[in-house]
C-alpha cells in the first residue's frame, strides 16, 4: 500500500506539473524553476532552497545562475555574511511567479472540481495529518 500511496501523489504532481508547463514555457520557466522562485521567496539561501526542494545543490546553482541570466533573480552578498550570497526575485520573477501559480492553480482546481465538496474538505484534512511529525 505504500507504494501505492506514494505513485498515486507523484504521478498527481507529475500530471499537474506538466499541464502547467505548457504556461510555463510560454514564460521562459520549467516547473522546478517555478517551484525554486517560490522556494526563494522565503529561502533565499541556495542551500536553504536545496535542502527544502530535495535537491542536489548543484542543480539548484544551475538554476539560479539561469533564472538570474533570464531576469527572474538578482544576487547579493548577505549582509551578515559577506561569504554568503542571497537570491530575491526581481519584479519579472515576482510576475512570473505570479502567473506559474496561476498555472498550477488552473490545473489543480480542474482536479478538485471532480470531488465534492466535502471530499476536498476530508482530502485538505487528511494530507494535512498525513504531513504531521
Amino acid at each position: 500500500m505504500v507504494f501505492e500511496v506514494l505513485g498515486r501523489i507523484w504521478r498527481l504532481q507529475r500530471a499537474l506539473r506538466e499541464e502547467a508547463e505548457r504556461g510555463l514555457s510560454d514564460i521562459g520557466l520549467g516547473g522546478l524553476e517555478a517551484w525554486l522562485l517560490r522556494v526563494l521567496k522565503l529561502h533565499p539561501y541556495p542551500s536553504e532552497a536545496a535542502r527544502r526542494m530535495g535537491l542536489p545543490l548543484p542543480t539548484i546553482s544551475h538554476m539560479l545562475r539561469r533564472l538570474e541570466g533570464q531576469g527572474f533573480l538578482e544576487r547579493s552578498l548577505d549582509e551578515k555574511d559577506l561569504r554568503r550570497f542571497t537570491f530575491r526575485l526581481t519584479p519579472k520573477g515576482e510576475e512570473a511567479l505570479a502567473r506559474a501559480e496561476g498555472f498550477m492553480e488552473e490545473a489543480l482546481r480542474k482536479r478538485l472540481a471532480r470531488l465534492k465538496p466535502e471530499e476536498a474538505q476530508e482530502l485538505l484534512r487528511l494530507l494535512e495529518k498525513m504531513e504531521e511529525i
